[in-house]
Parts: structure tokens; C-alpha cells; sequence
């Protein structure tokens, strides 16, 4: 069985979470990962940018100035591209930027991500986060005394406080297990699990390993 750091709320090591070994060693794509990412962001566009053609701006149809005897080159109307005021040629209109990626690359993505974080050892264990009220205070000191620039927690539905202490934090973000991405943990130069969230992230991998052997 591998292990991972265990600390206590102020950032203190207080001893080792053993994690599965098949876990801790499940291989990492960076190309996998890099498409995931790619993904996750184009499908966060909104993809509403507009512009109107020469025929959709509303302006007469009217010659600017008669064809000849200006010594203007001719022109047939005021909604032309070259006028100021006029369509825009080639301009952005709404669109969809969605980028697919299938369930069983976004797996591997995933735990190929926590797998080589924990390698890494940029992977806590904490006992859980059960708070008693929002405090702001506890979330910075722990990002403090971990000394991360981008710290990541994650815990389970019921850790409000938790979430609810983080999120006036800069650079620090709460997440529970069903929310955890790629993107957010390629982004994160720390991450904190309570042991509960550990377990459940550990019991999906190996469902997930047992259905593909299975196959």
C-alpha cells in the first residue's frame, strides 16, 4: 500500500493516510490531460459574439454620391464594408465552441492527474472538515502554512463551512467529489483531501477498474 501525508487544520504533519497502490501508480497522458483541458475551457464560451453584414445594417440604400464627375471612386451604397458605419466582412457571429470528450478519457484524465500529484507529493490527507461556523481565517492559515500558491480542497456535500471559509480566499478553491476536474487540478499547486473524500475518490477508481476488467 502507498501512503499520503497526513496534516492536521493548521498545516501540521500529523502522520500518513495509506492509499491504494493501483491508484497511486495509475499511469498519467499528458496529451489526454491537455485535450481535457482544452475542452473544459472552450465549452465555458459563450460563443454569442455578433457583428452585422452589409445586409443586415440599416442604413439606406442610397448612392453616397453620384458615379461620376467626384473623382471619388464609385461607390453603391453606405452599408459597404469600406465605410465607416458599414457591415463588417468576416466578422464573428454566434456559434458553439463545444469540444467532446467521452466519459473513459475524462477518467483517465482525471485519475492520472491525482495519481501523479500524489507521486508528486503535492497530495494532503486531512481528518475532515467539520467546522463549526465559516471562519476565513482557518482556510488562509492552512494555505499559509502549506505554502501554496494555488491551493486546492476537497471534501463532500456536507462540508458547507468549509466551502463557505474558502471562498474569500484568493487563489483557493473548494471542491466536492463529484465537482473534482482536470482543470482545476492541473491549476492547483496544492491539494488537501478530508479522508472521507479520499476514500470515495479511491472506491471510484477501483469500480471504474473493476468494470473495465470486467469488459
Amino acid at each position: 500500500m502507498a501512503s499520503l501525508t497526513k496534516i492536521n487544520i493548521a498545516g501540521e504533519k500529523t502522520g500518513t493516510v495509506e492509499v491504494n497502490e493501483t491508484f497511486m501508480n495509475f499511469p498519467y497522458n499528458p496529451e489526454l490531460v491537455h485535450d481535457c483541458v482544452v475542452a473544459q475551457l472552450a465549452n465555458k464560451r459563450q460563443g454569442n459574439a455578433s457583428t452585422l453584414t452589409k445586409s443586415e445594417v440599416n442604413l439606406t440604400k442610397k448612392k453616397p454620391f453620384r458615379q461620376k464627375g467626384t473623382g471619388n471612386a464609385r461607390a453603391g451604397y453606405f452599408a459597404s464594408p469600406v465605410r465607416r458605419g458599414g457591415g463588417i466582412a468576416h466578422g464573428p457571429h454566434p456559434r458553439s465552441y463545444e469540444l467532446k470528450i467521452n466519459k473513459k478519457q475524462r477518467r483517465i484524465a482525471l485519475y492520472g492527474t491525482i495519481a501523479q500529484m500524489m507521486r508528486d507529493g503535492s497530495v494532503s490527507v486531512i481528518a475532515d472538515w467539520n467546522m463549526e461556523k465559516p471562519q476565513t481565517k482557518v482556510v488562509a492559515g492552512l494555505k499559509k502554512a502549506l505554502e501554496s500558491r494555488k491551493l486546492m480542497l476537497v471534501g463532500l456535500p456536507g462540508d458547507e463551512n468549509a466551502c463557505l471559509s474558502t471562498r474569500n480566499i484568493e487563489n483557493a478553491l473548494f471542491v466536492i467529489t463529484d465537482r473534482v476536474n482536470v482543470f482545476d487540478l492541473v491549476n492547483a499547486t496544492e491539494v488537501v483531501l478530508s479522508e472521507a473524500a479520499c476514500k470515495v475518490l479511491e472506491e471510484r477508481f477501483l469500480a471504474s477498474q473493476n468494470i473495465k476488467e470486467a469488459k
